[in-house]
């Protein structure tokens, strides 16, 4: 065949060769990043003529690769033609080569007489020095590529494939992986197919979106299912099949017919695509072992989440070879030292689990892992997806032995992580397993942990009643080292609320057993609480005292949650003294401890502190960075306590700086949430910066009946807070004109202050002198 012979076939009417094959124009949505790189990646010169694409079944390989055959770019970069062949799983190469040797100008006839290698050689002499682009879809075998590269010096190939060895192997750089759409693209694609799904039912599109993990042939088909169910409008149809399709056997089963051009390469003889189907194709190619384990797998966290290896082997009781050879063939995904499974995946494998065996497992691994590491809270959380998992496993099966043994050793953790709300719920299966098994050991720890979480979400009226039945149980039971722990969260709960000797009894309580026991962690506990009420009490010397001994306990044990709330503790009561140095670097040391282990409320608290100290200095920009970052942490856990005190802390910020309008808006909001919780210390200091914004502004009526309110609201006991709204009502005499009373409330208040050593007391005595040198009080 001459040159001229191969113009002829090459171009008609000036057109390049087309395969006709290519499938239809596709719907890409999503893809412009993908499209662009691997378009450049293609027209870029260099001496890589093989581009590989990997992807798991679904992902978009085909449409990606059908959409970059129509690219314009693409056209010009390879002006003599396209060639596409769908390889498959069962792969009759001679048919492709025949089709392509037929479109290269090649007769059946003479390409038939000729055997594999003189075939390639003719194709390969056709095609000679011309720039062409040849298409590998959905390639299984390196031999199977191998019988297609037929092409010259300035061809290149794209090979698709959800085989992740096979590709590394075809190519000497890293090959080309195709990731899941996010969020936004899916509900984009969504959209696209059922506009009236996303308009109408927003909420239940976007869990739908986030069940199919961004695949994108599942989002196709059941975009094209919602269509068809929406197409009249109704709510009510749209609502039934959103709920319909949170069933994974559902979307599994979902399928489009498909035309002889656009079947999968696989499955050529089947007039139909569905999920299932594709996937499928790859488990059938795995060892019986690799199925096994693959089904077993299932029962652990999907992604987003991931799985270390430790769970994986626990779960599927198989060699590490198996999960090699999952990973070979992309059903199972590496995440740094982690395993990850697509959510499509994983409905696929429990779809077909039919054993409860590697829950059992799961349930096994997940209790002895947190027995083993209690304290070590980067390990539980790199692990804390797959023991929630598990627990979700013993509550499933009925295994009411299990669950208590597992949530009462993981809720310490979920505490600490502000995971307030699955803390609640794994709390109260608990508990009712322990009622039903008459388990009081289990049903005092719930109790216990209960209690601990009302009041962490401020309600203490719940939190006493739930600790003081739990304290029932531990007397009777004897158990000293419960006793400890329910009697320190009595001793802080009512020192929140300002009932100072009830909390100093329970404390004082505590620490008795906790010494004859030996027990040091109760120890630091029980003190770091006793060192803040004695700071409430003005008796700073005290405070430091037993902060300083529980803050030695914490340290020697390396109970670094203890020394988290202890370093706040100190800071405070040092602060209060006037030494914010000193004060800070408890913070800054407490705040790095508390990022390290992910105490998230101790973040919030230690951030409130620095803020305050902040303020006190001066330095308001850097205090409203440290207030705004704990408020965000706050409202994020739902911990009103300390939502409230930063709000607080914000406003007196706003205040220094003569932002009265924004000031009052944060007060106000402070007020409300405080009452709400029933803290009347934080009700009281509320009211009190309320009612000096009042009477910044000169609003002398309302100073007055705030400052009213303040001193109602003092629990019994509270010098420092009393001496603040002596202060109030000071100022409040001297703007009435009263400067008789305005001096004597004064120095009532610096007296007290000076008593406890209190940084307020020059602040006091400095208006004292103002007043007394000026005549003019304010």
């Amino acid at each position: 065949m001459n040159n001229r012979d191969q113009d002829q076939w090459l171009h008609v009417d000036d057109q390049p060769l087309i395969d006709p094959l290519i499938p239809p124009f596709p719907r890409v949505v999503g893809r412009e990043r993908e499209l662009a790189r691997f378009k450049h990646i293609l027209c870029a010169s260099g001496d890589e003529t093989c581009i590989t694409i990997i992807g798991l079944p679904g992902m978009g390989k085909t449409t990606l690769a059908a959409a970059l055959v129509r690219d314009t770019e693409i056209l010009e970069h390879f002006p003599d033609g396209i060639l596409w062949a769908g390889l498959g799983a069962c792969l009759d190469s001679s048919q492709h080569l025949t089709r392509w040797a037929t479109l290269l100008g090649i007769s059946a006839t003479e390409i038939g007489t000729l055997n594999s290698d003189a075939r390639k050689e003719a194709l390969q002499s056709v095609i000679g020095e011309r720039r062409m682009l040849l298409i590998l879809d959905d390639a299984w075998k390196r031999e199977d590529i191998q019988a297609f590269q037929i092409g010259g010096p300035h061809c290149r190939y794209l090979v698709t494939t959800r085989f992740p060895t096979l590709a590394t192997r075809l190519v000497a750089n890293i090959p080309c992986v195709l990731n899941e759409l996010n969020a936004e693209q899916s509900l984009d694609l969504l959209h696209q197919l059922a506009p009236r799904v996303i308009e109408r039912e927003a909420d239940g599109a976007r869990t739908l979106v986030q069940a199919l993990g961004g695949l994108p042939l599942a989002l196709t088909l059941t975009g094209n299912y919602l269509r068809g169910k929406s197409y009249g409008g109704q709510t009510r149809r749209i609502q039934a099949a959103l709920e319909e399709l949170k069933s994974a056997k559902m979307r599994l089963q979902l399928w489009e017919p498909r035309s002889p051009i656009n079947r999968h390469p696989s499955l050529p003889s089947e007039p139909s695509l569905s999920l299932h189907s594709v996937i499928a194709l790859t488990d059938q190619s795995l060892s019986e072992d690799a199925r096994t384990a693959l089904y077993a797998l299932s029962i652990l966290p999907s992604k987003p989440d991931s799985f270390s290896e430790e769970a994986a082997l626990a779960v599927s009781a198989g060699p590490t070879n198996v999960l090699d050879e999952l990973l070979d063939t992309g059903l199972l995904e590496q995440s740094g030292e982690h395993y990850a499974l697509h959510q499509s995946i994983a409905d696929y494998a429990r779809f077909h689990l039919d054993s409860q065996l590697p829950q059992e497992r799961l349930i096994a691994y997940a209790i002895t892992f947190v027995e083993t590491h209690p304290a070590d809270y980067e390990l539980l959380d790199q692990e804390s997806s797959t023991i929630l998992c598990a627990l979700e496993a013993t509550h499933t099966l009925g295994k009411h032995q299990e669950l208590i043994q597992g949530v009462c050793t993981f809720a310490s953790f979920l505490l600490l992580r502000g995971n307030y709300s699955l803390a609640h719920l794994h709390l109260l299966r608990a508990q009712q397993a322990a009622l039903a098994l008459e388990d009081r050991r289990g049903l005092l720890i719930t109790y216990l942990y209960l209690g601990d979480l009302a009041g962490k979400q401020g309600d203490y009226a719940q939190s006493q009643t739930l600790l003081e039945q739990g304290l029932v149980i531990a007397r009777r039971l004897g158990k000293p080292e419960h006793m400890c722990a329910l009697l320190s969260l009595l001793g802080r709960s009512h020192w929140k609320q300002g009932h100072y000797p009830q909390a100093e009894a329970y404390l004082q309580e505590g620490l008795v057993f906790a010494r004859l026991i030996g027990h040091t962690e109760r120890l630091s506990e029980l003190l770091a609480t006793l060192g803040a009420v004695a700071a409430n009490r003005g008796d700073y010397l005290r405070s430091e005292a037993y902060l300083q001994e529980g803050l030695t306990l914490a340290r020697q044990t390396d109970d670094r949650k203890q020394v988290c709330t202890l370093l706040m503790n100190l800071g405070v009561t040092i602060s209060e003294q006037g030494r914010y140095e000193q004060a800070c670097a408890y913070f800054e040391e407490g705040l790095t401890l508390a990022r390290q282990i992910g105490h998230y409320e101790r973040m919030s608290a230690l951030l409130c502190n620095l803020g305050a100290a902040a303020t006190l200095q001066g330095h308001y920009a850097q205090a409203e960075i440290y207030q705004r970052e704990g408020l965000s942490i706050a409202r994020q856990i739902g911990h009103r306590e300390w939502m409230s005190i930063l709000l607080l802390n914000l406003g007196e910020t706003a205040v220094t700086q003569e932002k009265y309008i924004q000031a009052s808006l944060y007060f106000q909001e402070t007020v409300k949430l405080v009452q709400q919780l029933g803290r009347p210390q934080l009700t009281a200091r509320a009211l009190y910066e309320l009612g000096n914004l009042h009477l910044k502004q000169q609003e002398i009526a309302e100073a007055e009946a705030t400052f009213q309110e303040m001193l109602n609201s003092i629990p019994q006991g509270n010098l420092e807070l009393y001496a603040l709204s002596q202060y109030g009502f000071a100022r409040l005499s001297a703007a009435q004109g009263n400067l008789q009373k305005a001096r004597q409330l004064g120095e009532a208040s610096a007296t007290a202050f000076e008593g406890m050593r209190h940084r307020e007391a020059k602040h006091v005595r400095d208006w004292l002198a103002s007043v007394a040198a000026t005549q003019h009080p304010i």
